[in-house]
């Protein structure tokens, strides 16, 4: 199993872990976070990410963020694009959130990866 392997499958016991639902998406190579009105969480990425790990590690990463961080504390109103109230600038917050604690969780596990080889 390559490095890349190894982090997207930890990647996903994360999710299974934290009870949210992974799935692969048709015809994209984006990711999405979803909690239903049952306050049940989902990711879904891109099928087309399937044939580079490194960028879906990145993906699943960044959308374990949103749960971990964000989880039923957005602001819709600022943050969906369809929205009239959207703040860019609030927006762009909760991304970058994102990004860094998907970041910092692909930079530990790729560490504790090199200390059990």
């Amino acid at each position: 199993m390559t490095k890349e392997e190894k982090v997207f499958k930890i990647l996903q016991q994360y999710a299974k872990q934290s009870l949210v639902d992974f799935a692969w998406a048709r015809d994209s190579d984006l990711g999405i976070y979803l909690v239903n009105s049952e306050s049940c969480s989902s990711i879904y990425l891109g099928e087309l990410l399937k044939n580079d790990l490194k960028q879906a590690s990145k993906v699943l990463s960044h959308e374990l963020g949103h749960h971990y961080l964000h989880r039923n504390k957005i602001d819709m109103k600022k943050y969906s694009r369809e929205s009239e109230q959207r703040d860019e600038n609030y927006s762009k917050l909760i991304e970058t959130e994102a990004d860094a604690f998907g970041a910092g969780l692909r930079a530990a596990i790729r560490l504790e990866w090199c200390y059990l080889q």
